[in-house]
């Protein structure tokens, strides 16, 4: 098999990003930037759920915890998730203090245990009931869904696409003012962003239309942002 060393590699890619600095210089060119995007509704979505205690004792408090984990994973493979969709990160356990204002000093209470756990749902229909079981349970801490697509890459590449594909109509556009038109691009530059949806919870008008909570969840759509900086040679 043909190995190429990479001072070798380097060295072409230079020689072959001057070359195309050069035509770009000693050719006319027209430089355009297009923008595109591809929208999808989410198909994923990770839940973050923490568990904390507060005891005189460690023992007690992690004792407490332990039980509010398990379960919530219990509720999680309850609703189908497998254990590779389940995680959790290490105990957290810290000293309960307050401030005392008389004797201008922190006295020493306790100690409080936590731990975070997070859940990788791919119904996403079962997200509010979800949600509220895990409530149900006594969680002390829940935070925001946040939401994904299985299809990101493939969104990403349409996006992309049609930002090229403007990038070239917008340069088109320009040449044909000028009475010439564009040929082969000489130089690219792309970027992108993925915007998450914003999702709503319409608790009060659910509770005036006597729906459950976990019918009320509107994730929204996921969007994928892409731009490219296209310069094109410009023929006459």
């Amino acid at each position: 098999m043909l190995r190429l060393k990479p001072v070798f590699i380097i060295a072409a890619l230079a020689a072959f990003l001057a070359t195309g600095a050069a035509v770009a210089r000693e050719n006319p060119s027209v430089t355009a930037t297009g923008t595109g995007h591809a929208e999808v509704a989410p198909d994923i979505a990770v839940l973050r759920f923490g568990v904390t205690a507060r005891h005189t004792a460690v023992a007690a408090a992690r004792d407490e915890v332990a039980s509010g984990v398990g379960r919530l994973i219990e509720l999680a493979r309850s609703f189908g998730l497998d254990d590779e969709h389940i995680s959790s990160a290490a105990l957290n356990v810290r000293p309960d203090t307050s401030w005392n204002p008389e004797t201008r000093t922190q006295e020493h209470r306790g100690f409080v245990v936590s731990r975070q756990l997070s859940f990788k749902l791919t119904d996403i229909s079962r997200l509010g009931e979800l949600t509220e079981r895990a409530l149900e349970l006594g969680v002390t801490e829940a935070s925001p869904a946040m939401f994904d697509t299985s299809r990101r890459e493939a969104l990403e590449m349409e996006a992309l696409a049609a930002a090229a594909q403007d990038a070239r109509a917008r340069a088109g556009a320009t040449a044909a003012a000028l009475d010439a038109r564009v040929g082969k691009p000489v130089r690219l530059e792309v970027g992108g962003a993925f915007r998450p949806p914003q999702p709503m919870l319409r608790a009060a008008m659910a509770e005036a239309d006597g729906m459950g909570g976990a019918e009320t969840y509107e994730p929204g759509l996921i969007r994928v942002e892409a731009t490219v900086n296209a310069t094109f040679e410009l023929q006459h």
